[in-house]
């Protein structure tokens, strides 16, 4: 690529000549070199990659370099702006702890270099780099980076057809994404992906929402594919959780990527992993999930007693079978929690020594007979479906039921 001397380009790749471009790839704050009638000529060489993309060719670009984890360059190119400089300084030490989490989290980045390049229209991913709007906030210039480049892994490495399974692109990518700001940030991972199962739950009840399996050209409406590729993506990976816990969800990330790397996987490429290292049966929340809007929506109908044995009434109400986390809450303030399995799934995910482990609830019956042996029905102050707020039930008004109301 040949430019006028005074443009700095980051990009794609590896730049195979930096003593002949200078531009601070040859050493720290270089300018360009001499080249050859006010024009130097830039040689990029990228291996293993499906896309590629430059940006920069700006006179007025700062160039920093970042000795990143695992020996890899982070290159930082943004305006020479006193606005913004600040922000992209700050930024530099933190994109090397997003590598490292993703690095532990994922899998090792592959790649000896990633830039970050002011420039685009909003973030956009790219293999080894991304163009990013840089005249915004900290928090805004962090999260960005954070999401694109959490791409470099889901979407770039793993390779998958964004246009036909964008929810593993974006899905994957959010959700990983939310837990590398909030483990950077000091905030609970636990709750990050909170704002993707609002998300998701607004498309659910909006009536506009279509199968995940749908093309990303054939949605009728925008929001709608962005919230099912984006929210309803990410709430899959954090609800998996759920189902076999946080984890076996988390051995299987790591699994995914060690498995599929570089090979264009599927859906059922990421059950069947997910299914190897769980032991579970996942056909069905995969089929759910994302061949269907069929939603979550459990209820207690009701706390009864019956022979002196208190006795809560379940039922499902949405199409969609979920295991459940019950957690029944006495007068003196102590706690019983019970884990009912769903027959589907063939398992049983590992709960803590006090809970207790009920009989399977099949889906073809809609209803539960929650029995509480020993228990008065009068010691019970409240009960609860999902307290923790794991599972994307789109009514939580039914899902509590109190002796005091």
């Amino acid at each position: 690529m040949t430019l006028d001397k005074d443009y700095t380009v980051g990009g794609t790749g590896y730049l195979q000549n930096p003593k002949d471009i200078g531009h601070g790839y040859d050493k720290a704050n270089s300018g360009p070199a001499k080249g050859k009638d006010g024009k130097l000529t830039w040689h990029f060489n990228a291996p293993m990659v499906h896309d590629f993309a430059w940006g920069g060719a700006d006179p007025d670009f700062i160039h920093d370099v970042y000795n990143g984890a695992n020996g890899v360059k982070l290159h930082f190119l943004y305006k020479d702006n006193d606005a913004i400089k600040e922000n992209w300084k700050k930024l530099q030490p933190k994109t090397n702890e997003m590598l490292k989490y993703f690095n532990e989290h994922i899998g090792e980045y592959p790649y000896k270099q990633y830039s970050v390049i002011q420039g685009g229209d909003g973030g956009m991913e790219y293999a080894m780099c991304t163009l990013i709007t840089g005249e915004r906030s900290y928090g805004s210039l962090m999260g960005v980076t954070a999401h694109e480049f959490a791409h470099s892994w889901f979407n770039h490495i793993l390779a998958t057809n964004e246009a036909k399974h964008e929810w593993m692109d974006e899905g994957f990518t959010t959700f990983i994404s939310n837990k590398a700001m909030a483990y950077i940030n000091g905030e609970d991972e636990g709750t990050a992906n909170s704002g993707s199962y609002r998300g998701y739950l607004g498309l659910a009840n909006s009536g506009k929402e279509q199968p995940q399996t749908t093309h990303a050209d054939r949605y009728e409406y925008n929001g709608a594919y962005g919230a099912s590729a984006y929210n309803k993506g990410a709430t899959f990976l954090a609800q998996l959780g759920y189902i076999i816990g946080d984890e076996k969800r988390d051995e299987v990330i790591k699994e995914y990527y060690n498995t599929w790397k570089f090979k264009h996987p599927e859906p059922n490429d990421f059950k069947r992993v997910a299914e190897r290292v769980s032991g579970f049966d996942l056909e069905w929340y995969l089929r759910d999930w994302t061949m269907t809007t069929n939603v979550i929506d459990y209820s207690i109908e009701n706390l009864s007693s019956l022979d002196g044995m208190s006795v809560v009434s379940l039922k499902r109400n949405g199409l969609m079978p979920m295991p459940l986390d019950i957690k029944v809450t006495m007068n003196d303030g102590s706690e019983k929690w019970f884990y009912i399995p769903l027959e589907e799934m063939r398992g049983e995910k590992a709960v803590p020594n006090n809970w207790t482990v009920l009989n399977d609830w099949a889906w073809a019956y809609p209803t539960y007979e929650l029995e509480l042996d020993g228990v008065d029905m009068r010691s019970i102050k409240s009960v609860e479906i999902d307290p923790m707020n794991n599972m994307a039930d789109v009514d939580k008004e039914n899902n509590n039921w109190s002796l005091q109301e």
